[in-house]
């Protein structure tokens, strides 16, 4: 139980940005939260809102570090997705919660100076436990009207499925991997990006992210890609379509994946779009099985 507990707990202190147990924005964001909700628990006269923006909150994160409540939603909710416990955090307003108590406050108070140094101090409790958004390493300048990047949407172009056909499942490198489902949820793929986010962490493990992120890194810090890892993979997992950036001086497959049987499709821009034969056979005998 003490484990379930630490993984609930450890979850909801990234929720609130920590990335570390050492991260003192998230202990701190946190604090306030907490203090804001018992505030408006004990201050606000309107029930509604005292149980929307006080009560419920804090419910949610109690009823969240319990390990029974992450059992019965293993169990029962979530049987093949655990990992999207911590989506229940979603359910928190917790900017709403921290910007309401600090109007409250602001009205209780009668000295105009007062308000203005509340307000002021409730902006800066948000910005410092919070992050810039556009410092995240995956921000880029829109380049079209979905505001995702060129490449994705020309990739996801090339390989999305004709009508009547089914879903095709495509390994794409991880920079590529945010924006796919933005665009086209058709296109299915072996991992996401909360396994990106959760695998540094240790928390999932995928053999597709674990072949293309686990190199050999060469006397020259090239960093050497095991292509037939990558494949064995790939066709475990019934990618029809591999995605891969060309080599450049600091990475590089050992091996040219056409040695393995795959077919380059078409290059866009800087990545290889693949197409395993393999797995398209594989499909088709699975398809044909099932009909028959």
């Amino acid at each position: 139980m003490y484990g379930i507990f630490m993984e609930c707990y450890v979850a909801l202190r990234q929720y609130f940005g920590g990335e570390s147990a050492g991260d003192i924005r998230a202990y701190l964001n946190m604090i306030v939260f907490i203090a804001s909700a018992i505030f408006i628990m004990i201050k606000e006269k309107d029930r509604v809102k005292k149980i929307l923006f006080g009560i419920m909150p804090l419910v949610i994160i109690v009823g969240f570090l319990l390990p029974i409540t992450r059992i019965i939603y293993v169990g029962h909710v979530d049987k093949d997705s655990p990992e999207t416990y911590y989506r229940i955090l979603w359910l928190i307003p917790m900017y709403i919660v921290i910007a309401y108590a600090a109007c409250l406050i602001m009205m209780k108070m009668k000295s105009d100076a007062i308000r203005r140094v509340v307000m002021v101090a409730a902006v800066l409790a948000i910005m410092l436990t919070g992050k810039l958004v556009y410092t995240n390493r995956y921000m880029y300048k829109a380049e079209n009207i979905y505001h995702i990047r060129q490449d994705v949407i020309d990739i996801c172009e090339l390989i999305k499925p004709a009508e009547g056909e089914d879903n095709p499942r495509a390994a794409f490198p991880e920079e590529l991997t945010w924006y796919v489902r933005q665009y086209d949820t058709h296109i299915l793929m072996p991992y996401g990006a909360d396994i990106i986010e959760g695998e540094a962490k240790g928390m999932y493990w995928d053999p597709v992210y674990d072949a293309m992120k686990n190199v050999e890194v060469t006397s020259e810090g090239v960093e050497i890609v095991d292509a037939n890892a990558l494949v064995d993979a790939t066709r475990e997992e019934e990618c029809r379509y591999v995605i891969m950036p060309e080599d450049t001086e600091k990475r590089k497959l050992s091996k040219d994946l056409t040695t393995f049987g795959l077919k380059i499709v078409d290059k866009v821009d800087k990545f290889y779009v693949y197409e395993d034969p393999v797995v398209v056979e594989k499909l088709e005998e699975k398809k044909a099985a099932e009909k028959s």
